[in-house]
């Protein structure tokens, strides 16, 4: 037997969740772990089927709401009564806990979405023990009262998807090339959380782009849809020459893409969170009808405010009664800043002795908040990456009945290049493919013994005779992998060895392997070889681009990865996206205003000053530069290359050229302006090759 390494979880950090980080190169350890930290959150993530234990360790620091302390539940305020339970952005606990003979009061936030990035988010679901938690009640320290879809019920972290992965040949695989399932791809999806501000002041108009002509209403309620384009709102500016044409219904309800300022968000959202604040003006701007929407809204954020502060009043006088003075409870510092703010916020919307600013500018009209969520399927473009810096595109999307298919029915969800293993030294994925295929056909031939044995009933009519076969044969399995796992088998009682029994054979057999197992890896697939619980391998069969099926020659196995998707996505316009313009023709700089004005950025990636043309021009022929400004300043050819990306049959057309005989170089904006204040001084330039 191998001898133990000496790769310890206590230092591995987040690398500690690769069971074979002993067979990866440093490079991608490194990329790995910086992908596991900045991926999107899965809308339904899976459990891996290979364990380290770190799963655990991390589970307990998942950014979700827990008690901290043995709470007693004074108040639950909710932000929208009127939106219900599953819509209500925020819950707001106040909830007291007495430690060292000090009552504390505290708060709670309890959350329904959470998002620290510009993009990416994630849902939180309250769980029973806060939704059964009412006036008096109590909820031990610890306790979860909502959570994301990552926390597994074990109390592990999530962050991937266990597939079957087949290493083979594929017109579609070369090095970081991938082929998925159309199946993979809808459990892939993730949720994107997006806000939008948009200021409202006395020169524009919000348009009437989701109501009729009895309602007014500038965006989608809590609850309701963004229109299936991502058009979010729109706002129009006033100009008094055209009144007449752009104040009636008709127009109040249709976006003018030239002149109107659009908003847009992913398309298919929906609006989870809206914040409005009024603004403190003596004379109103628009109708009652036209800001009916807006000042709900902005009632009930005030509402909201109002609740709290007096339900605050209320516990302190209540205090104050009880003990005959209401010091002797404290106020803990995030309940003492919570409710300061709070305050501050009330005094503003009610007083009118302060006006709130934004960007050091009082609120004209009404400052809107507007936070959407949206769910996103990967497409082709989109990155994935295993738990061994395997990362790599999507390439092609296939029906389920073209994959690979072997002959026990596992069907392949990702297609992966098998020579990656040896360039990229990530041998540790073959090692999980391996173990995992193992885990899974052991667990089918468990269930075929049972089954001709017991009936298709097995799961409650197996014997003790059945559980002390199923004891013996998880021993032998377990014993080749990690000693570890024999322990845990053989100190389970009639109770727990059922139980152990149910999970193997209705979700998975799971094998513990951390990075300092007893056995090497390669003692173990050397013992899983010589002995019964071997995983198959054989010939598969797929259907090629002729829609022929085939059978392959070599042996391939079908066994399953851990896979998570990147956040590298390709989801909008950016690849063919042009940059926003002055009114000479020269590419600047966006503003955030630009960012989400259309469906597509406006904001150029990369610029060339004389630095980069210059570095540039050593590499490359000059004619090569010349195209490149060419193409992005001059507007003739720049709309050809746009016109020939969109209409290609592929992302980009290689081919594409310019005849140069039609388009003289020269005609760049920049060298057009230089070419009139050379006429106007009474001179002209000319190109010579």
């Amino acid at each position: 037997m191998s001898k133990r390494t000496e790769l310890k979880l206590e230092f591995l950090g987040i690398s500690g969740v690769d069971p074979f980080i002993g067979n990866v190169s440093s490079s991608r350890a490194v990329m790995d772990s910086s992908h596991i930290s900045s991926r999107p959150s899965l809308v339904t993530p899976d459990e891996p089927l290979i364990k380290t234990g770190i799963e655990y360790e991390l589970g307990k620091y998942i950014n979700d709401v827990r008690a901290e302390h043995d709470y007693t539940v004074k108040a639950i305020i909710p932000k929208y009564r009127e939106y219900g339970i599953n819509t209500t952005p925020v819950y707001t606990v106040f909830a007291e806990y007495e430690e060292n003979n000090v009552v504390y009061l505290d708060v709670i936030e309890v959350d329904t979405y959470r998002f620290t990035h510009g993009f990416f988010g994630y849902e939180l679901k309250l769980t029973d023990t806060f939704l059964s938690s009412s006036f008096n009640s109590t909820i031990p320290k610890d306790s979860i009262l909502a959570s994301t879809n990552s926390l597994g019920e074990n109390g592990e972290y999530r962050f991937g998807l266990n597939v079957n992965t087949a290493f083979m040949s594929h017109p579609s695989v070369s090095e970081d090339g991938f082929v998925v399932s159309e199946s993979f791809v809808e459990r892939a999806k993730f949720t994107s959380i997006v806000k939008r501000v948009i200021n409202i002041n006395r020169d524009s108009i919000p348009l009437n782009l989701y109501g009729n002509d009895d309602v007014y209403k500038f965006f989608p309620n809590i609850g309701e849809d963004v229109r299936p384009d991502g058009l979010l709102c729109a706002i129009r500016q006033k100009n008094d020459w055209f009144s007449v044409t752009d104040l009636n219904n008709s127009t109040l309800r249709e976006v003018d893409s030239t002149f109107d300022t659009s908003v847009y968000v992913n398309p298919n959202s929906i609006v989870i969170d809206v914040n409005v604040v009024k603004g403190e003006f003596h004379k109103p701007e628009f109708t009652p009808t036209m800001t009916s929407q807006l000042d709900h809204y902005s009632e009930m954020l005030t509402n909201y405010y109002s609740n709290i502060v007096s339900k605050y009043e209320q516990l302190m006088q209540e205090k104050k009664v009880k003990y005959g003075n209401s010091e002797v409870i404290k106020l803990t510092p995030r309940m003492h800043r919570f409710i300061t703010d709070t305050m501050i916020k009330l005094n503003i919307a009610t007083s009118g002795k302060n006006r709130l600013c934004y960007r050091k500018l009082p609120i004209d009209q009404y400052r809107v908040e507007i936070t959407t969520m949206s769910v996103i399927k990967p497409s082709i473009g989109f990155k994935l990456c295993g738990i061994f810096g395997d990362k790599g595109v999507i390439c092609s999307i296939l029906p389920d009945e073209k994959m690979p298919v072997d002959k026990l029915g596992n069907r392949a969800d990702v297609i992966a290049d098998s020579n990656a293993s040896i360039s990229r030294m990530i041998i540790g994925r073959d090692y999980q493919m391996y173990l995992a295929s193992a885990s899974r056909d052991n667990k089918h031939r468990l269930q075929k013994h049972y089954l001709s044995v017991f009936g298709s009933n097995y799961l409650k009519t197996i014997t003790d005779e059945g559980l002390d076969h199923f004891r013996t044969y998880m021993r032998g399995f377990y014993e080749l992998i990690n000693p570890d796992m024999v322990e845990f088998i053989d100190s389970l009682n009639s109770d727990e060895l059922y139980n152990h029994f149910l999970e193997c054979m209705t979700k998975e057999i799971y094998i513990y392997y951390p990075p300092d197992n007893a056995i090497n890896i390669v003692d173990v697939i050397t013992g899983l070889e010589n002995s019964i619980y071997k995983p198959h391998i054989g010939t598969v069969s797929f259907v090629n681009d002729l829609n022929q099926r085939v059978e392959t020659r070599d042996n391939i196995r079908i066994g399953q990865s851990y896979v998570m998707v990147l956040e590298k996505i390709a989801n909008d316009y950016s690849a063919v996206s042009s940059a926003r313009i002055n009114n000479f023709g020269f590419p600047v700089k966006g503003t955030n205003l630009d960012k989400h004005k259309y469906p597509h950025s406006l904001t150029p990636t990369k610029t060339l000053g004389e630095t980069e043309v210059r570095i540039f021009t050593s590499y490359a022929d000059p004619k090569a530069v010349a195209d490149l400004f060419d193409y992005t300043l001059n507007p003739v050819t720049h709309k050809m290359l746009v016109k020939s990306i969109l209409t290609g049959t592929k992302a980009f057309n290689p081919d594409f050229d310019v005849d140069r005989s039609v388009i003289e170089y020269g005609n760049t904006k920049s060298l057009a302006i230089l070419r009139h204040i050379f006429n106007s001084a009474g001179f002209n330039y000319k190109f010579t090759p």
